[in-house]
């Protein structure tokens, strides 16, 4: 029998609902994910190659610390990002594996540890104990990891996907103040390539503002004026050391 948890979509059982919530909520970390890496590529790419511009060096010489930036950092993020995925799966796997050990060997702990884990959700005891009896009873280990800790068999945490996508997502940013530099010719090349990187850190900010749940628009300020503050601090650096 299936059991509602809500007066709204009343044709999803509580499984189902909460299945696409959790989906939702991971396709939203990774789209935030996939943003911010973008704009730490925008931001980090532009300071330098402003810097190396200030110091009046040749087009060549801009190309190179560009593409520099670009791979060095890319591969920076997708490192760390990898580490911290590859934790946080080990902290996944040794999860599974109590939970696990616990339905197989203690099965009134498991129904205990589901049956409080309802109560403790609002449910009336009556049908948090039938819950918890057809999920520890069909040793449903699925079920038990999502509902106490947010884990799905079938999507655990892969930390190469996770530095595969944030490597991409930096090059991507990195591309505009490199190409805008390289491209676009002197006396115009550093008024347009920050006027781009602007307006994109505008983006940038906003999209990840309204992911995040914040005010868009004092996200997407604060975001045009670190990234124009990297610009203007890498402009003076270069000025001074050329």
């Amino acid at each position: 029998m299936s059991i509602l948890i809500g007066p709204k979509q009343p044709h999803m059982t509580w499984r189902q609902r909460l299945s696409f919530r959790r989906d939702l909520g991971n396709r939203l970390n990774v789209l935030r994910a996939g943003v911010m890496g973008a704009n730490d590529g925008i931001i980090s790419t532009a300071g330098i190659v402003m810097g190396v511009a200030g110091a009046h060096m040749s087009s060549t010489a801009l190309l190179l610390a560009g593409v520099s930036a670009m791979i060095s950092g890319a591969l920076s993020m997708g490192g760390g990002e990898y580490m911290s995925v590859s934790a946080q799966r080990d902290l996944q796997d040794s999860i599974c594996q109590k939970e696990q050990e616990q339905l197989e060997n203690d099965k009134e702990a498991s129904f205990q540890g589901m049956y409080k884990h309802y109560l403790d959700k609002g449910y009336a005891a009556e049908n948090a104990a039938a819950m918890a009896h057809s999920i520890v009873d069909n040793n449903d280990i699925a079920t038990i990891l999502a509902e106490k800790f947010q884990i799905k068999l079938n999507k655990l945490l892969n930390p190469w996907l996770a530095a595969a996508a944030d490597f991409v997502a930096f090059i991507i940013g990195a591309l505009l103040p490199l190409l805008c530099i390289t491209l676009i010719p002197d006396p115009y090349k550093v008024s347009v390539t920050m006027a781009a990187v602007v307006v994109c850190l505008f983006g940038t900010g906003y999209t990840s503002a309204r992911l995040s749940n914040v005010p868009a628009r004092k996200g997407a300020l604060r975001n045009m004026i670190v990234g124009l503050l990297t610009m203007v601090i890498g402009l003076i650096i270069g000025s001074l050391i050329g």
